[in-house]
């Protein structure tokens, strides 16, 4: 170990440990209140982009609808890596361990960056193919590429700059990501305005606004981390190479978290494809109300999100009260969270789905929606932070397996039976995703309970052979 490593142990970043060592919920709350504010940034953000390319006409904004599966998929990889970094350093500050820090760091970026080139190389060799094998034709597959083509260079951009974030994150440091993610957000919609308004570049304006927005982050990220040198984590040549064991922990952290979102992807394809047996008012119904449940999750997320750091800062430190107890925090006011928010939307969901649809039979859809989604979001809130609490403590299956059983194995199968053996009304399929709810909860107080408080949570985070 050399005098750089050996004295970061010693003094960087100490502090924050001990801060949040000695006040957890304090320590929670840092994590979790600028995340909540930079997802629901990233969603204003997206409501702009999609208002920028709608006003290019039908055509542009279908043809980013079709890139949409692949930009998905981008987005589910990165998040998984983000998580895995994110738990992993975390685990590395709590046990005061800089050169494993050092080595998930180094990892996940050669990682990050093979992914994102094959991904980039793939899609521009095979994009046409894929596009029109995703339902794109004529002029439509034609914008589509112009867009897709783009976004294909900002792949390897968008995998390293989501390292740097999580790197910072994992050191518990969410303000800084936060505000970088802001002030890009804003410069992209920005940039929406210039090149699609005012140069007139089309859809392909939209990709630029993007890849210039990502660029910015990376450039802002690289300084702070590299020049400045203001993190716990150093990125050194040495750690570049991969380290089997370090990739082994990332790949089992970033697997299950990204195979959870294809999973919910999967899902909402196959809701959407049942309740079409409806007609069109009832797609549109949902459509609206799962803009509901975006705004109930949302704060949800943020909370999770905070969770991984934290706990997985304490499970590093061997600290198993503090892990225990910060999950029981987090429960708490997961639950709060999503019955007040959840309440709220459906005392005035009226009004809210008005502001996505006119159609008053849409509302009124809508509106039983939230009525069943009122009970569901406690669950959800439940389901969220264990998958999360666990990730923290290095175990990532858990959130997969939750996710798929709510939502594949119980959820659409049961919502499928009922329409198509029992000719049940649209009621029993958010029925079924209350059922679906209802068992991956007891799952997740089954594997919680097996995992944090029947075993000990910090076994895998205090393990300093990484190499």
């Amino acid at each position: 170990m050399d005098d750089d490593v050996s004295s970061r142990q010693g003094t960087r970043h100490a502090g924050r440990l001990n801060q949040f060592l000695a006040a957890p919920r304090r320590a929670v709350w840092t994590m979790a209140a600028p995340m909540m504010a930079g997802m629901a940034v990233h969603t204003l953000y997206m409501i702009a982009d999609t208002a920028f390319i709608g006003s290019l006409g039908t055509e542009a904004l279908a043809a980013a609808t079709f890139v949409g599966p692949v930009f998905f998929l981008m987005v589910a990889l990165t998040m998984g890596l983000s998580t895995a970094v994110t738990a992993l350093v975390a685990q590395a500050v709590g046990r005061q361990d800089a050169a494993g820090a050092d080595q998930v760091a180094g990892t996940a970026m050669s990682f990050g960056i093979v992914v994102g080139l094959g991904m980039a190389l793939l899609g521009l060799s095979m994009g046409p193919t894929l596009l029109t094998h995703l339902g794109a034709s004529g002029q439509n597959a034609a914008l589509a590429w112009e867009y897709f083509q783009i976004i294909c260079l900002v792949v390897p951009l968008f995998f390293v700059s989501s390292v740097f974030r999580s790197v910072l994150t994992g050191e518990g440091n969410a303000r800084t990501p936060m505000m970088v993610l802001a002030g890009t957000t804003v410069l992209n919609i920005v940039l929406d305005a210039v090149f699609i308004l005012v140069l007139d570049l089309g859809l392909r304006g939209a990709a630029l606004a993007t890849g210039a927005s990502v660029l910015v982050s990376l450039s802002t990220f690289a300084y702070l981390i590299l020049k400045r040198r203001t993190t716990y984590v150093r990125f050194r040549l040495a750690n570049m190479a991969p380290s089997r064991p370090v990739l082994s922990r990332i790949l089992a952290l970033a697997a299950p978290t990204a195979g959870g979102m294809a999973v919910m992807s999967v899902g909402g394809l196959l809701l959407n494809r049942l309740l079409a047996g409806f007609g069109e008012i009832s797609v549109a119904a949902y459509g609206a109300a799962s803009k509901v449940d975006m705004i109930v999750a949302l704060p949800i997320m943020g909370l999770a999100g905070a969770s991984v750091s934290v706990v997985g800062m304490f499970a590093g430190a061997g600290r198993v009260d503090l892990v225990r107890s910060t999950a029981l925090y987090t429960y708490r006011w997961a639950l709060l969270l999503a019955t007040m928010i959840g309440v709220s939307s459906y005392l005035g969901s009226s009004a809210i789905l008005g502001i996505f649809t006119a159609e008053a039979e849409a509302i009124a859809i809508g509106h039983t929606y939230l009525g069943f989604m009122v009970f569901a979001y406690p669950m959800m809130a439940f389901g969220m932070a264990s998958g999360r609490l666990l990730q923290g403590t290095g175990h990532g299956l858990p959130s997969l397996v939750i996710t798929s059983f709510r939502v594949l194995i119980v959820g659409i199968p049961l919502a499928y039976m009922a329409v198509l053996l029992l000719d049940a009304p649209i009621e029993a399929v958010w029925a079924s995703v209350l059922t679906g709810g209802l068992c991956s909860t007891v799952l997740s107080v089954w594997w919680v309970r097996r995992l944090i408080w029947l075993a000990d949570p910090t076994v895998r985070a205090v393990d300093r052979t990484m190499d």
